[in-house]
């Protein structure tokens, strides 16, 4: 199954994230908007994985999640990957938050290095996905755009399994791990 690992963005960031996207969609064309519902911040992606190596993963988040304490988060600034003259990804970056959540992203990459799993050598850089280009293209323009959401609370990781489907891709909630309580 293919498989990562997540914080959620609430439903009222989720409606400003979206409004944006409608006001980008008329400044900007050949991106995939990702669905709003869709929306939250990887701090890791797995890919394809086994239900043994998720139980086994499952008690080392567990872990990592109850050393991590709640923190306050807010979305902020628009940029781009790999930059924004050669773009393939529109992306939204956090104002607050932002140490916390490298910390924590931190904390579940070495959790699940101790069952075996190769994280990346990239450098983790907070952010959600608003959209992909179709083809590599210039929006300097759109990254120098305003925005910031409203400020909400981080106190739970999500394990997620994702399915693509024509439709697109369809996440089903596996296990949810509490910032800072102690595992069951």
């Amino acid at each position: 199954m293919r498989c990562f690992v997540a914080v959620d963005v609430p439903e009222q960031v989720l409606r400003q994230l979206g409004r944006l996207q409608e006001q980008l969609r008329r400044e900007v064309e050949g991106v995939r908007w990702v669905k709003p519902s869709r929306m939250h911040l990887t701090l890791v992606f797995l890919g394809e994985t086994t239900d043994d190596f998720v139980r086994r993963a499952e008690p080392e988040l567990a872990v990592a999640c109850a050393s991590s304490g709640p923190f306050r988060a807010a979305l902020q600034g628009l940029g781009a990957f790999p930059d924004s003259e050669r773009a393939r990804v529109v992306w939204v970056g956090m104002r607050e938050g932002r140490e916390e959540l490298l910390g924590l992203q931190a904390s579940v990459a070495a959790a699940l290095a101790r069952v075996g799993f190769q994280p990346e050598r990239r450098k983790f850089s907070p952010h959600l996905t608003l959209g992909r280009l179709r083809s590599p293209g210039a929006v300097s323009a759109l990254c120098e755009r305003k925005f910031a959401s409203d400020t909400f609370d981080v106190d739970q990781v999500v394990l997620y399994r994702s399915v693509l489907r024509p439709s697109g891709p369809e996440y089903t909630r596996l296990v949810e791990f509490p910032l800072g309580q102690a595992p069951a």
